[in-house]
């Protein structure tokens, strides 16, 4: 009985260990591969960041295709990147349409602006908002508006879905006083405006509504159109801000650097005693069911039901929004009408499901889920049968 296990144990070859130079060979490899994707990540981001409100852009979030249709209609359309230039293209007065120039002072600001008989801020943040128009951020709009003012240019657009609201301007449209989707100012001569063009005016969202007609009328107010694009060269803020390296005291650096080569001596050094990955057989193997079950009774336990409505109509408006193919742009109360469409039914009883008061108590709660099923049922059929060829 002996002689078999011998035999069977001379016979098994023994495990030869793997050479040291393989070891770091393959944490150099590691290193490079690493390097090479992190470059290849950052360039991707780079060039994302550089397409986006850009208008020569094609991507979806590009302004292309407004910048297209102007110079169609006859405007003189001249992208610039440099404030110098852009000043020169607007000696004759003209449009002036840019993003947030957050790289430029306010004196840069206000003389680039002052050459212009119109200045259209689309991506406005607060300080160019309060610097030109004296408004301040006011929300963000949920569902489609008229324009319901006197600007000749907005009369015949029809209704948008704004993105920001803005008040506290002079002028104010597509909205009221207090919730407006563009605002303005008058001084002398000139008029400013500002406005979400990322919600309104990009390649993916200009077709939408009455956004196109808003944007080529309110960019096309003159034969020459100049859009600058801010640029963290074009900025003269740099010669008077501090750097961060400044700001620091000189003995962060050198910690910053110590900290790096410990954190990688110490990688190498436990590196080296990780061995095979061992599978473990958890004890136990937890159903999705159960998991499910005992939230439930979470929810029950907490007596929140407005908590609970949220979730369950949270969950009827992706779903019924889905099928519809519209997007979280479209708003709660843009879907709700949307479905009231699709099925036939009053908007009134629609909004008062998906986004009426919370309920009160048991009943109310498994009443209200009942009607967002009958109602997620009820579009999911109707888009179906229209589908369906006849």
């Amino acid at each position: 009985m002996t002689a078999p296990v011998l035999d069977a144990q001379a016979s098994t070859p023994a495990r030869r260990r793997r050479p040291r130079w393989l070891t770091w060979a393959g944490l150099v490899a590691l290193i490079i591969i690493l390097g090479l994707v992190s470059l290849a990540v950052t360039g991707a981001l780079t060039g994302t960041a550089k397409g986006k409100f850009d208008p020569e852009s094609h991507g979806p979030e590009g302004f292309r295709a407004l910048t297209t249709v102007l110079a169609e209609q006859g405007v003189d359309v001249q992208i610039m990147r440099s404030r110098t230039d852009a000043a020169n293209a607007l000696s004759d007065g003209g449009t002036l349409v840019t993003t947030d120039p957050s790289q430029l002072s306010d004196d840069a600001l206000k003389a680039l602006a002052a050459n212009a008989d119109t200045v259209v801020l689309l991506q406005p943040r607060g300080r160019t908002l309060e610097l030109l128009i004296g408004a301040t951020a006011a929300g963000y709009g949920g569902g489609a508006v008229a324009a319901d003012c006197d600007l000749p240019f907005a009369r015949d657009v029809g209704s948008i879905a704004p993105g920001a609201l803005y008040a506290g301007a002079d002028v104010h449209c597509f909205g009221d006083a207090d919730h407006a989707a563009l605002v303005g100012r008058t001084d002398g001569d000139r008029t400013l405006y500002a406005i979400d063009g990322g919600a309104l005016f990009t390649n993916d969202t200009i077709t939408k509504g009455g956004n196109a007609a808003l944007g080529l009328g309110l960019l096309g107010q003159h034969r020459t159109l100049v859009w600058y694009v801010p640029t963290a060269a074009d900025s003269d803020l740099a010669a008077d801000d501090a750097s961060l390296a400044a700001l620091t005291p000189r003995w962060v650096t050198p910690v910053l650097l110590l900290t790096a080569l410990i954190a990688v001596a110490a990688g190498i050094w436990r590196g080296r005693r990780f061995g095979p990955l061992v599978a473990e057989r958890l004890p136990v193997t937890v159903r999705a069911s159960e998991t499910l079950e005992g939230r439930a009774r979470l929810y029950a336990r907490s007596r929140d039901d407005a908590h609970v409505a949220g979730i369950l109509r949270r969950g009827t408006t992706n779903q019924i929004a889905r099928s519809l193919g519209l997007t979280r742009a479209a708003g709660a109360v843009g879907i709700a009408d949307a479905a009231a469409a699709v099925i036939g039914a009053p908007r009134d009883q629609i909004r008062a499901i998906l986004v009426g008061p919370p309920p009160v108590g048991d009943a109310a709660l498994v009443e209200l889920s009942d009607r967002l099923t009958q109602l997620e049922a009820a579009v999911h059929a109707a888009v179906r049968t229209e589908g369906t060829p006849s």
